[in-house]
């Protein structure tokens, strides 16, 4: 075994994520099986209704595996490497439809509260929104879109409880200079669209037009309330509750 498998080895064990079978070949997260199946459902952007909005990936039991571990296993580089494996990374549909977008766009990744972002230490939206800047010859902007108020998690919520759940949660501070430039938020996971929707809201109202949403997974809303208990079960729920110790 070389070093690098080595390093492997040790930082992230030898089952793979998602289909937890063994293997000393591992990527560093999945096994040569679960890659080829992560490249070949992300080989085409998912269209979520709207024009203006695409998703990388669907959510299915892969990739469902990797957005829990980015988000309660502290594995934030999940949202790169499932970047580098979607058609934005490998330069195929995605990457086109979004160059078609503008020039020199700007990404925003959807700002987490001050106490959300101390309990997983990082957002994983920002990640995920550098990766895209980088693969689309934009740049990362986290100083515009910002996060008046904490909300609390929208996993156990409807379609239109979310939408009222983060109703002005979102604020844009104006920038003359970059008002001509193509805003694109970024999220992790696009459910009914309630978060990206609000963003978009906020930097319209600050006068930018332009405005896109690129996020790493799509998932229907029936499947989301379906996916309730379990999401609970690995920490949701329990993430909530610490940020109500958190909050000032």
């Amino acid at each position: 075994m070389n070093l690098k498998d080595s390093l492997s080895f040790f930082f992230f064990g030898v089952s793979c994520l998602a289909c937890g079978g063994s293997s000393r070949k591992l990527d560093p997260w999945l096994c040569s099986n679960c890659k080829e199946e992560l490249i070949a459902c992300g080989e085409h952007p998912i269209w979520p209704g709207k024009e203006d909005a695409i998703c990388l990936f669907p959510m299915n039991s892969l990739t469902r595996s990797l957005v829990l571990a980015m988000k309660y296993k502290g594995m934030q580089k999940i949202a790169s490497y499932l970047v580098a494996h979607s058609s934005v990374g490998r330069k195929g549909e995605a990457l086109q439809i979004l160059e078609s977008w503008g020039k020199n766009m700007l990404f925003l990744p959807v700002p987490v509260h001050s106490a959300r972002k101390r309990e997983r230490g990082y957002n994983q939206s920002e990640q995920a929104a550098l990766e895209l800047s980088l693969a689309c010859g934009g740049k990362l902007c986290t100083n515009i879109l910002k996060r008046r108020i904490y909300k609390p998690s929208q996993t156990l919520l409807g379609s239109n409880e979310r939408s009222l759940n983060v109703a002005g949660a979102f604020e844009a501070k104006k920038e003359e200079k970059l008002l001509q430039k193509s805003m694109v938020i970024v999220d992790d996971v696009y459910t009914t669209g309630a978060t990206t929707s609000s963003c978009a809201r906020a930097l319209r109202r600050a006068g930018f037009e332009n405005v896109k949403v690129c996020s790493l997974l799509y998932e229907l809303p029936v499947s989301a309330v379906a996916d309730r208990a379990a999401d609970i079960s690995v920490g949701w729920k329990t993430e909530t509750q610490n940020f109500s110790i958190l909050l000032p």
